[in-house]
């Protein structure tokens, strides 16, 4: 049902925690990424990863920074000129620092990696899905896309609440989504958003006894969680859908 074998899929913040196994599910169903990311070195141990299982073919990697424009209209030329249709986009890249490395105020560089690069991204690359009269774009939100932060949850870390930048452009992540669904549909390109809880990344146990308390399945998610809900949005199972936000999330937003 949900194979995406012929699906060249376009995947930014590729090396990150979700980004890493949202490239590895959608080969494993079938789809060739093109895996786009500052950090190249881990991109590279998931293509050794992928060579084991004799996937590796199916994964092109690039180190692109997508606050970039010039590099990201010279990475789709590239591509065209290799008669390379990206059908799927899955903006995932989100500037989104433990609180440890905030250092200072990260309202401009959430704007920028957020939400003006998610815009610049769905307007390169819309461009030959509107002419094909055929795309999918993903975008990847959060549990803040529609809850606002507890600050309670970081009591604990000293000088630290979590910045009103991520909830602003997590929002703004819903409000593109839509907008772009409205746009697009008369070209058959369907928009639509995934938004994450969150997830366990060796956080102290402390943080992540507290988080728990508000999931009603009590517990923080995995990071392997999402791949399912990532290779359906991607597979032809969702034609009929567009500019739907899929919060999936433990059930953390329905208190």
């Amino acid at each position: 049902m949900f194979n995406l074998t012929g699906k060249n899929i376009l995947v930014t913040g590729a090396a990150g925690l979700l980004g890493l196994e949202f490239v590895f599910s959608l080969i494993k169903y079938g789809a060739t990424c093109y895996a786009i990311d500052i950090n190249i070195k881990e991109l590279k141990k998931l293509e050794l990863k992928l060579r084991k299982k004799n996937l590796s073919k199916k994964l092109q990697i690039f180190k692109i920074d997508i606050t970039n424009t010039k590099q990201l209209i010279k990475f789709e030329k590239n591509l065209q000129k290799k008669n390379i249709f990206i059908d799927t986009i899955i903006n995932n890249a989100s500037n989104n620092p433990p609180p440890k490395k905030l250092i200072k105020s990260s309202w401009h560089k959430d704007i920028d990696v957020n939400l003006t690069s998610v815009k610049n991204i769905i307007d390169i690359f819309s461009k030959k899905m509107i002419k094909n009269k055929t795309g999918n774009i993903i975008n990847i939100g959060s549990d803040l896309s529609v809850i606002a932060p507890d600050q309670k949850i970081y009591a604990d870390i000293k000088n630290y609440i979590k910045p009103l930048s991520y909830s602003v452009t997590k929002h703004g992540i819903v409000g593109i989504t839509k907008y772009y669904a409205s746009l697009f549909g008369k070209y058959n390109v369907r928009v639509n958003c995934l938004s994450p809880g969150g997830v366990f990344n060796n956080q102290n146990k402390k943080f992540v006894k507290k988080v728990s308390k508000y999931i009603p399945l009590g517990r923080m998610a995995n990071k392997n969680d999402y791949n399912g809900f990532i290779v359906f949005l991607s597979s032809n199972e969702t034609k009929y859908m567009t500019g739907h936000n899929l919060v999936v999330d433990g059930g953390r937003t329905i208190i």
